[in-house]
């Protein structure tokens, strides 16, 4: 996700050789963990891409202005290099030379990817930036040749105790907006000593959090790691490491004498082990010790997305603190309910949708504009009332038309947030209207449209990211021939030039008893992701009072649904809170994000599933008129999961999920809604081309702004009509919902 204020575009380097500009480095502090420069962070970026004064990677790729004199094939050395780099530091140096026939020759010298390290390119010098560690390819030119050797960079990440100094940020987010303990002090060498060596295993040690085999995308905050623990440890060892990175962190407890059992990691090593990795699969190890003996180790393999995820979730929050609307807790203290909004690198949410006062002023159940111009909610007094938010005008709010029968209630509304197509499933407390059909936001007048189904009441309905589809639960109304049930998924083709609906199908008619809804489409358009309900308290699209449900998906050309069923937990899912023994039917509400990211759709949604040691109630107990959410945090959260694109029908795609950073940790969150952040003016700073009104970030002096296309391709992450017009479509790269991406994982 990012904020407004936009980010270097470090992240993006998606470490294909073809598709990347050089980068040069910034110097970062000499200390390990120190606070040079790392990416998500502010801190100024040194020369350039393309730069050839000092130590940098420019050189000319093309040869050396002509020069045909060489004698014998060109080659490089020392070749396929492998240097180790402790942190902030650029030693040890390569020297790289160059020989035509077993000559020495004056070649020039170039790196793909500066973010690694600089070349000189006269000298052929290369000096690593500390910061970052990777594969890059090294490449010498001359007399018309060009050759080329790998250099690996390993580097060395350390921690004793958290940084003096050391502000987790926290806020209604919890430390480091994922909650928890803050890390803890020093470890002296003796307890370093024991806990690098042969640890003991300990029967109840285990992990709660992160989940084995997860995959986080670049520009996430820091997980907070969590374990059962089967006894009072003093300090832990926390060892990651890759084919580029090598981290050992080292903490003692919190608070001596007190459960230590969850610690974060910090955000400088979390950024360098996210940006250094290039696909190949991270293990982190815990050890712990007490009295001292060592225990442990715990393991559990990650793996990276090459991407950087970007957009804005705006969710639903019952109990926020940021507003205070309805009276009240167990304890008697007003609550608040209102719609939220998470950004990047925020370790906490900002109120976009209701204020305090009565409960007129409540603002929760809502749907987004997937380009991110337009929120329309309902107001928690009366869902026959709703407003609309121009979230591209200061989040202004204009009241729409009352309606009797909800008509603005739950709706999809168009990519662009100019249009709604209404619910005509039931809400509580109203009669649904018998139809849907588009109407405009904010005045609400009915928009003609021509090929709509007479009497079709489309329940939770959504466009896809390009708004040439609907998808809903097939509520009402009887089709060619097929009359409505209540609980099928079905779709109709939308062509918004002419307002026309066709191609009307059922996805996916699930058993007796389970019923489809809340579908979101994926970033190709082609495939739905949807909660499949396995019980239900009687109220249609309900989250509570026992109400269960799966995440399932369809394509839309085959009709062939599956459970998502690693999304869902699998059999992984710790059980140790109160009632948590079913947890891997505790899943509602899913959207996507409308841009793929590092070869994979992102999918945020409800669950109600344990979050580690931090929130272990019973999973209904969310209302806070049940509990005092001041002091004990619901479980029911927003969580998010990687999807394998372009999967084949009917197999699992997902991968386990992890907690959404920066919700507000002691409320009731849901209906989390993913879209991309209103566009940005040409010079604005950027990190990829989706965030930019022109569809294009731009190279600028080292510093990426929005600006119109340059001659040629067009990179990862800015706009295309065609896969043809990508940097790297010969390797695969295509054109996914108008920009270019990689379409399954690196």
């Amino acid at each position: 996700m990012t904020s407004p204020r936009r980010l270097p575009r470090l992240g993006l380097l998606l470490l294909l050789a073809l598709l990347v500009a050089a980068l040069a480095a910034a110097c970062g502090s000499s200390t390990s963990g120190g606070n040079g420069f790392v990416p998500g962070s502010d801190a100024s970026v040194g020369d350039g891409a393309g730069s050839s004064s000092g130590g940098g990677d420019g050189g000319n790729l093309l040869g050396d202005g002509g020069r045909s004199d060489a004698s014998g094939p060109l080659s490089i050395a020392p070749q396929n290099k492998v240097i180790t780099v402790a942190y902030g530091q650029h030693a040890p140096t390569v020297q790289y030379t160059a020989k035509a026939g077993g000559t020495p020759v004056p070649a020039s010298f170039a790196i793909d990817l500066g973010q690694i390290g600089s070349v000189n390119a006269a000298t052929g010098l290369l000096t690593p930036t500390g910061l970052l560690g990777g594969t890059a390819n090294v490449t010498a030119s001359y007399g018309g040749q060009k050759v080329s050797t790998s250099v690996t960079v390993l580097v060395q990440v350390g921690d004793n105790g958290a940084p003096a100094g050391y502000d987790a940020g926290g806020g209604t987010g919890g430390n480091g907006g994922v909650g928890g303990s803050p890390p803890g002090g020093a470890v002296g060498g003796s307890t370093q000593g024991v806990l690098q060596g042969t640890p003991t295993a300990d029967p109840g040690l285990a992990w709660l959090y992160p989940y084995d085999q997860t995959v986080w995308p670049q520009g996430v905050l820091p997980p907070l790691l969590q374990w059962s623990a089967p006894r009072n440890y003093d300090a832990v060892y926390i060892h990651i490491t890759d084919k580029s990175i090598d981290y050992k962190g080292f903490f003692s407890a919190p608070v001596a004498g007190q459960p230590f059992v969850n610690i974060p990691i910090l955000r400088t090593a979390w950024d360098t082990i996210l940006y250094s990795n290039q696909g190949d699969p991270v293990t982190v190890s815990l050890t712990f010790s007490a009295g001292g003996v060592a225990y442990g180790p715990l393991t559990e393999t990650w793996k990276v997305a090459q991407g950087v995820l970007t957009g804005t979730v705006y969710y639903n929050s019952y109990g926020t603190a940021l507003a205070q609307n309805f009276c009240c807790t167990s304890v008697g203290a007003q609550f608040g309910g209102a719609t939220l909004a998470i950004k990047h690198g925020a370790t906490s949410p900002e109120l976009v949708a209701g204020s305090s006062g009565g409960s007129a002023q409540c603002r929760v159940c809502h749907s987004v504009a997937a380009q991110g111009a337009t929120l329309v909610t309902q107001h928690g007094d009366d869902y026959n009332a709703s407003s609309a938010y121009a979230l591209t005008g200061g989040n202004a709010e204009t009241p729409m038309p009352a309606s009797a029968t909800g008509t603005f209630a739950f709706p999809a509304v168009s990519p662009d947030g100019t249009f709604l197509f209404s619910n005509a499933g039931p809400l509580p407390g109203i009669t649904p209207p018998g139809t849907s059909g588009l109407f405009s936001i904010p005045a609400g007048t009915a928009v003609a449209a021509t090929g709509l189904p007479s009497g079709l009441a489309a329940g939770t309905p959504v466009f896809s990211p390009d708004g040439t589809h609907v998808a809903f639960n097939f509520y009402g109304g009887t089709v060619g021939g097929s009359a409505a049930d209540g609980a099928s998924l079905a779709a109709i083709d939308y062509a918004s030039g002419s307002t026309t609906f066709s191609n009307f199908q059922v996805l996916h008619t699930p058993g007796s008893g389970t019923r489809d809804l809340f579908p979101a489409f994926l970033p190709t358009n082609d495939a739905v992701v949807f909660e499949h309900e396995v019980a239900n308290d009687g109220e249609y699209g309900a989250t509570r009072n026992g109400s269960r449900g799966e995440l399932w998906w369809v394509d839309l050309k085959t009709h062939t649904a599956a459970a998502l069923t690693t999304l869902n937990g699998g059999t992984y899912l710790p059980t140790s809170g109160t009632n948590h023994t079913q947890d891997t039917t505790l899943q509602y509400e899913p959207t996507v994000n409308p841009v793929a990211s590092g070869g994979y759709a992102w999918v945020v949604f409800t669950s109600r599933r344990l979050y580690g040691n931090v929130a272990t109630q019973d999973p209904f107990l969310s209302d806070p008129r049940s509990y005092d959410p001041s002091q004990s945090a619901t479980t029911k959260k927003l969580w998010v999961a990687a999807i394998d694109l372009n999967a084949k029908p009917g197999t699992d795609p997902s991968h386990p999920a992890f907690y959404l950073p920066a919700q507000e940790l002691l409320a009731g969150n849901s209906r989390g809604y993913w879209v991309v952040d209103p566009c940005e003016k040409n010079g604005s700073s950027c990190v990829t081309g989706d965030q930019c009104c022109s569809g294009t970030c731009v190279d600028a002096d080292g510093g990426f702004v929005c600006g119109t296309q340059p001659p040629g391709c067009s990179a990862l992450g800015n706009k295309c009509t065609t896969s043809s017009a990508c940097c790297g479509a010969s390797t695969g790269i295509q054109c996914i919902d108008g920009f270019c991406a990689q379409p399954s994982p690196q």
